[in-house]
């Protein structure tokens, strides 16, 4: 995670432009302003260009501000969790001003990703379901010990793309929650085509907390079937 935040600075290096960005909205119309030099500036559509750089610059700040405190959580015991847990850049992409530059994605880049490889299931569960890790059979066998109906790796169409939650579950008054397990959250790779997908819910209407659960492992701190129980108790119900 140390390489991952290197990185993140990095890519902060080679934004030159100055100054934080946000918006302002009347009417249904956006106008983008700078704050520098202690004074705004107003940025009109000729400043498109340095517009897309300062919103990038900005998400870029909040996720190394995020990686730190994920760093931070961590290496602390568990009561600390919720002192440094953070989620500034989810909050921005929120915010459809952000969020309609920043997923700007190419869509070839989109979604090879998305297409599920059936080599890779190789553990079984109890209910018969073929996973692809063991933390998945541990949040599948959760699912199924609470009588929580679910589906693994079912097939959704997000703006014009299939996406193959691990676990789509119904809840007793139909409400659909999605369920994703980040098992490498620790591989800069991994963590970042897991920030698009993550960004595609979101513009979508998918929020963690409201109808997504995010679940996390790294290498060192592997997945804590405490933490599934609580998000079953707090989200699937």
């Amino acid at each position: 995670m140390e390489g991952e935040i290197l990185e993140i600075q990095e890519r902060l290096e080679t934004i030159t432009e100055e100054g934080t960005i946000y918006p302002t909205q009347k009417d249904g119309n956006v106008k983008w302003y700078v704050w520098k030099n202690g004074r705004r500036e107003y940025l009109s559509k000729k400043n498109d260009k340095e517009i897309k750089n300062l919103v990038n610059k900005k998400y870029l700040e909040l996720y190394l501000k995020d990686t730190i405190n994920e760093l931070r959580l961590l290496e602390t015991n568990r009561k600390a969790r919720k002192k440094y847990k953070t989620d500034y850049a989810q909050k921005m992409l929120k915010q459809k001003h952000y969020s309609s530059i920043l997923l700007a994605v190419d869509k070839k880049e989109n979604e090879e990703t998305q297409v599920p490889n059936p080599e890779a299931l190789k553990f079984y569960t109890k209910m018969g379901i073929i996973v692809r890790s063991k933390s998945e059979v541990i949040i599948a066998t959760a699912l199924y010990d609470n009588n929580i109906k679910f589906e693994y790796e079912k097939a959704i169409k997000i703006s014009d793309v299939i996406y193959y939650p691990d676990f789509t579950v119904e809840k007793k008054n139909g409400d659909i929650i999605l369920w994703e397990h980040l098992g490498l959250i620790d591989n800069p790779d991994y963590r970042n085509k897991v920030y698009r997908k993550i960004m595609k819910y979101n513009e979508n209407g998918y929020y963690q907390g409201k109808n997504l659960i995010l679940t996390y492992e790294t290498a060192e701190s592997p997945l804590d079937p405490m933490d599934v129980e609580h998000e079953i108790e707090k989200m699937c119900r």
